[in-house]
C-alpha cells in the first residue's frame, strides 16, 4: 500500500487534473464549464495559479445491438419466400445530450437477394415483434444515456433464395452512425428453425454493492420447429467482481439447471458456477426467457463486463451479448488515526471526536487516517472549519493537496493545533472527494490549559550568585509543578563544563554528554523535587561562571520547556590590602598622609571597590588623593563621598597592585586615638566576588592641639538647599546677619559668608543659641541640636565648629543657569544664583596637576571683567562674586595658565 508520503507534489497536482478533466468528459453533460485552479506551496506560502476553464462539447454516439458482422452475425433467421422476418434490436443514446437519431438500414454485397418492405418499429413490450399500437418509426429522439427496443421487419420476396446480410443503421444530425449490427436471414423453402438469442441487463449500470438482473430471450425466427434438446447457457463469463444471487434464476418454460464446477444438476448449489435453460423443443416464432440476477462487489472495480450466453440445438448456435458497467464508487473516510470509520459509532458519533489537553504556548497534534474506500482512485481537499490547524504529514512537512488514494489505500497525517492562551480550541476537519464522493468529517477538540499549568524551577545550595572557589559542593534542585495531568516526562540536567558529578537522587548519569537524566513515567500531579550535587573543579579558573538549567520534554510539549537559569561565578582568592599612615601621633589641624596597597592575586582582572571611614575628627582634603600602578607614578584620583566615606573604584589587572595616597587634616576635638578603617572588595566580570578584607591605621593625637590653652567657637548659618548637612559653596545659600547668642550672653551677627565665631573661651560644653527672628527659617536635624533644634550643645576644646543649617524655602532659590567648561587638567563650572537685589556667581575650579600662574577673567554685564589670579593653584577652589542687575547675565569665563 502506498502512502501519500511515498508520492510527491506535482503528481497529485497532476493526478487531480487529468482525474476532473477525465469525469468531465465522459459523464458531464454538454456546455458544463469545469473550472480548475493550480495550488503551489513554498516556504508556507500558498501561491495561486489563473483559473483555467474547459467547456464540454457535445459528442453524438449512437449505439446499437447487438453488434455483428456479415462474418459473424449478430442474428440469426430463415424464412419461406414470401414470409417476414422480425429481427429484434436495442439502440441507446450514447452522446452526452440529447439527440434525434435517423433510422436506416444497409444490404451488404454478398447478399443473395434483397428484403422488401423494410421498416422500424418502436418494440414496447419488449416481444421483439410489431404488436398493434406499436408505431412504425423512421427516427428516434433520445436523451443523453436512454434505451429503446427496435423491430427490424422485412419481408422476403417469393423468389429469394439463399442469404441476406442487412444491418440497422442509426446516424446522428452531424454523420455519425452506428452501421456494424448485421444478421443472416436465410430464404428457403423448407421449413427450417432459426434460433435467435437476444439478452439484456437492467440497470446497465450500477454501484458495488447494487444488483442487476439479466434476461436472457431465446426466439425461434425459422420457419420450422426447433426440436430438443435445445440449450440455453450462461456461464457467468466476463463477470469478474459479480456474484450470482442466489435463488435469483426464473425461467417460464423449461428446464433449470446450475453448474457447480463439475456437472450440471437441476438442485442450485450453494454458489453456482453458472445457469442454463432445458427446452425441449421451440415452435416457429416461440420464445423463451431466462433471468438471473447478480450483485456487485463491494470491490468490483469501475468499468464495463461483457457477459455472452450460448443457445445450442437445431436452428443454432446463437449467440447473445450484454454489457453491464460497474460505475466507480467514490467512497471515503476520515477519522482518528488508525480507525478512519471511527467505529462502532461511525460518522458525527462521539468516537468521531477526538479530545485532549495541551498547554498554552506548546503544539498538540492529533492523528488522523484519510481511507478511500472506494473502487476508483480519487484526490481530496482537507477543509478545516473553526480553528486553525496545521497539516502535517507523519514526518512534519507541510501536507500536500490534494492527496491522490487509490482503492483500498490510506494516508495518516497530524492536524496540529498552535494555542497561544488558555481555553478551548475546536476544529472540524473535512475531507472533500474531487471525483464527486462528497464529504467527511471529523473532529477534534483541544483543551487549553495556562503555561504555568506545567512549571519548572531550578534552585540550588549555596543560594545563585553566591561566590564559590575550586572544591566546594553545590546542589542543584529540580523542581516541577505539575498542573496539567499525569504524564511521561524526561527530565535532563546538562551540568557545567567546571563541575565534577558526585550523586543525584535517582536518575542516571551520562558522562558523555556530562548530563543527568531522568525518566518520569509518570511524572504525579503537584510538586516533584529532584537533585544533583556537583563539585567545582580543581583547576577551575578564576572568574569562570556556572551557568545551569534543566529541561522537560513529554507528548505534550514537544517543545522542551526549560528551567530558569541559576549561576555561580567561581574565585577562589582574596584581595590583599594594606595600610600605613605618617605621621603616627599628630596634633589638631596637623596633616596625615595615609597609604593603601591592594593587590589581586587572581588570574581574571577584578574590579576593586575601596572604601575608606575616616575618624569622625579627621577631614579630608580636597585635590590630595593620587593613585596609580605601585612603583609607578601617581596621578590625581578624587573619591566619592559617601556620608562620612571615602570611596574609590578601579580595575586590577592579574597579579597587580595598586597603591593610593591621600591626606587628612586632624580636626579640634579628636580623641586620644584616631583609628581609621579602609575596606576592599574584589568583583569580576561574571559577577564574582571576593570577601571584604579590611585594613585599619591608627594615630596618637596630642590634646593640646593648636598650642592653645584657650577655645575657639567657629560655625555657619546656611540655608541647606540639597539638605545633606554639609555646606556647599554654589549650592546653600549663607544667611547674612543671623544673631548667634552664646551662654555667657556674648553676641555676633553673620557675615555675608554667614559665618560667626566666638574666641578666648573656656574648654568645656557650652550652649550656641540662634536668634530665630534673625534667621525665620525652620532648622533641619543635627547632632548638637538641643529642643527646637535653635540651640546647639557644643564641646569646646581648641577649634570647635558648629554650624546651623536651615530648611530653604520652597521656590526661593535655585541655579538660573549653570556650565562646565574643561581646559585641559582645569575643569570650571560655572553658576548663576539669584539673590535679593541681584545674582550671585559661583565658580567652582578643579585642576588635576598643579598650574602655574593661573588667571581666570570673568565678563561682567557692564563690560569689565572679574579677575581672579592665583601663583599656584592645585585641587578644589570656590570663587563668589555678586552683581546688581534685574536680568541675569551668564558669560563664558577665560583662564590662562603657565607650564613651566
Amino acid at each position: 500500500m502506498r502512502t501519500q508520503g511515498e508520492r510527491r507534489g506535482i503528481w497529485g497536482r497532476t493526478f487531480a487534473l487529468s482525474l476532473l478533466l477525465s469525469f468531465a468528459l465522459a459523464l458531464t453533460p454538454a456546455g458544463t464549464v469545469i473550472r480548475n485552479q493550480a495550488v503551489a506551496e513554498a516556504s508556507g506560502e500558498r501561491y495561486l495559479s489563473n483559473v483555467a476553464e474547459t467547456r464540454v462539447q457535445a459528442v453524438c454516439r449512437p449505439l446499437l445491438s447487438p453488434d455483428g458482422t456479415p462474418e459473424a452475425p449478430g442474428l440469426r433467421a430463415s424464412a419461406a419466400p414470401g414470409g417476414w422476418v422480425y429481427l429484434p434490436y436495442r439502440l441507446k443514446n450514447g452522446g452526452n445530450a440529447p439527440y434525434t437519431f435517423a433510422l436506416d438500414h444497409a444490404v451488404h454485397r454478398t447478399s443473395s437477394w434483397n428484403p422488401e418492405g423494410v421498416r422500424f418499429h418502436l418494440d414496447l413490450n419488449g416481444n421483439a415483434l410489431p404488436d398493434p399500437g406499436e408505431p412504425e418509426v423512421a427516427e428516434v429522439a433520445l436523451d443523453m444515456g436512454e434505451e429503446v427496443a427496435l423491430v427490424l421487419a422485412l419481408k422476403v420476396p417469393a423468389t429469394a433464395s439463399g442469404s441476406l446480410f442487412i444491418s440497422p443503421v442509426a446516424t446522428c444530425p452531424g454523420g455519425e452512425r452506428d452501421g456494424e449490427n448485421y444478421a443472416r436471414v436465410e430464404a428457403s423453402p423448407i421449413l427450417e428453425p432459426s434460433l435467435s438469442l437476444t439478452k439484456a441487463v437492467s440497470p446497465a449500470a450500477l454501484l458495488p454493492g447494487e444488483r442487476a438482473t439479466f434476461t436472457l430471450t431465446l426466439r425461434n425466427l425459422g420457419s420450422g420447429e426447433a426440436g430438443g434438446p435445445i440449450l440455453l447457457t450462461d456461464l457467468f463469463a466476463g463477470l469478474e467482481g459479480f456474484r450470482y444471487v442466489p435463488g435469483s434464476a426464473r425461467a417460464p418454460k423449461g428446464t433449470l439447471e446450475f453448474f457447480d464446477g463439475a456437472a450440471w444438476r437441476p438442485e442450485e448449489p450453494p454458489s453456482p458456477l453458472g445457469v442454463r435453460l432445458r427446452l425441449e423443443r421451440l415452435l416457429p416464432g416461440e420464445e423463451a426467457t431466462l433471468s438471473f440476477g447478480v450483485e456487485a462487489l463491494p470491490t468490483a472495480s469501475p468499468g464495463p463486463r461483457e457477459n455472452r450466453a450460448l443457445a445450442e440445438g437445431p436452428g443454432g448456435p446463437a449467440e447473445g451479448v450484454a454489457v453491464v458497467e460497474v460505475l466507480p464508487l467514490y467512497l471515503h473516510h476520515l477519522g482518528p488515526g488508525g480507525n478512519p470509520k471511527a467505529l462502532p459509532g461511525g460518522e458525527g458519533s462521539g468516537d468521531d471526536l477526538q479530545e485532549a489537553r495541551g498547554l498554552a504556548g506548546q503544539p498538540y497534534c492529533f492523528r488522523h487516517t484519510l481511507l478511500n474506500e472506494g473502487t476508483a482512485q480519487d484526490g481530496y481537499r482537507i477543509r478545516v472549519e473553526g480553528a486553525p490547524v496545521r497539516l502535517l504529514s507523519l514526518q512534519g512537512t507541510p501536507l500536500p493537496e490534494p492527496i491522490p488514494l487509490g482503492p483500498g489505500e490510506s494516508l495518516d497525517f497530524l492536524a496540529c493545533f498552535d494555542p497561544r492562551e488558555a481555553g478551548v480550541l475546536e476544529a472540524t476537519l473535512v475531507a472533500v472527494s474531487l471525483a464527486g464522493g462528497g464529504e467527511n468529517r471529523t473532529r477534534d477538540r483541544l483543551e487549553v490549559l495556562p503555561q504555568g499549568a506545567l512549571s519548572l524551577r531550578k534552585e540550588a545550595d549555596p543560594a545563585p550568585g553566591t561566590t564559590l572557589k575550586a572544591g566546594d559542593t553545590l546542589t542543584y534542585t529540580l523542581v516541577v509543578e505539575n498542573r496539567f495531568a499525569p504524564l511521561k516526562a524526561r527530565v535532563e540536567d546538562r551540568l557545567p563544563s567546571w563541575v565534577e558529578f558526585l550523586e543525584a537522587s535517582g536518575g542516571s548519569y551520562d558522562p558523555e554528554r556530562h548530563a543527568v537524566v531522568f525518566l518520569l513515567d509518570p511524572l504525579p500531579l503537584g510538586e516533584t523535587r529532584l537533585w544533583v550535587r556537583v563539585r567545582v573543579k580543581a583547576d577551575t579558573p578564576d572568574d569562570t561562571l556556572l551557568q545551569n538549567r534543566f529541561t522537560l520534554t513529554s507528548e505534550a510539549t514537544p517543545n522542551p520547556l526549560v528551567s530558569n537559569e541559576v549561576t555561580h561565578p567561581v574565585l577562589s582568592v582574596n584581595l590583599a590590602l594594606e595600610k600605613r599612615v605618617r605621621p603616627e601621633e599628630a596634633a589638631p589641624g596637623d596633616v596625615l598622609t595615609y597609604t593603601l596597597r591592594v593587590t589581586n592575586p587572581a588570574s581574571a582582572p577584578l574590579e576593586v571597590r575601596l572604601k575608606d571611614t575616616p575618624d569622625p575628627h579627621l577631614a579630608y582634603l580636597e585635590g590630595s588623593a593620587r593613585g596609580g600602578r605601585c612603583g609607578g607614578s601617581l596621578g590625581p584620583l578624587e573619591p566619592e563621598r559617601e556620608g562620612s566615606s571615602l570611596r574609590w573604584t578601579l580595575t586590577l589587572g592579574p597579579k597587580e597592585s595598586f597603591c593610593l595616597e591621600y591626606r587628612m587634616r586632624v580636626l579640634p576635638g579628636a580623641p586620644a586615638t584616631l583609628l581609621n578603617v579602609a575596606e576592599a572588595q574584589g568583583l569580576s566580570a561574571q559577577g564574582a566576588a571576593t570577601a571584604q578584607v579590611q585594613a585599619r591605621a591608627q594615630v596618637r593625637a596630642r590634646l593640646e592641639t593648636l598650642g592653645l590653652e584657650r577655645g575657639v567657637l567657629l560655625g555657619r548659618v546656611y540655608l541647606d538647599v540639597n539638605e545633606n548637612g554639609r555646606y556647599e559653596p554654589g549650592t546653600d545659600i549663607p544667611v547674612l546677619g543671623a544673631r548667634v547668642v552664646l551662654a555667657n550672653g556674648w553676641q555676633a551677627l553673620t557675615d555675608r559668608e554667614g559665618r560667626y565665631a566666638f574666641r578666648d573661651l573656656d574648654p568645656g560644653i557650652w550652649q550656641v543659641m540662634l536668634d530665630p527672628a534673625s534667621a525665620p527659617f525652620p532648622p533641619l536635624p543635627h547632632p548638637e541640636a538641643l529642643g527646637e533644634g535653635y540651640r546647639h550643645g557644643v564641646r569646646v576644646q581648641g577649634l570647635s565648629v558648629s554650624d546651623f543649617p536651615l530648611k530653604a524655602p520652597k521656590g526661593f532659590v535655585e541655579a538660573y543657569r549653570e556650565t562646565t567648561l574643561r581646559f585641559g587638567p582645569l575643569t570650571l563650572e560655572k553658576r548663576l544664583l539669584p539673590v535679593e537685589g541681584g545674582f550671585r556667581v559661583v565658580l567652582l575650579l578643579r585642576s588635576q596637576e598643579p598650574l602655574e600662574e593661573l588667571t581666570v577673567r570673568d565678563p561682567l554685564p557692564d563690560g569689565t571683567e572679574k579677575t581672579f589670579h592665583f601663583a599656584r593653584f592645585g585641587g578644589e577652589e570656590v570663587l563668589l562674586y555678586e552683581y546688581t542687575l534685574d536680568r541675569p547675565f551668564m558669560s563664558d569665563p577665560e583662564v590662562r595658565w603657565r607650564y613651566p
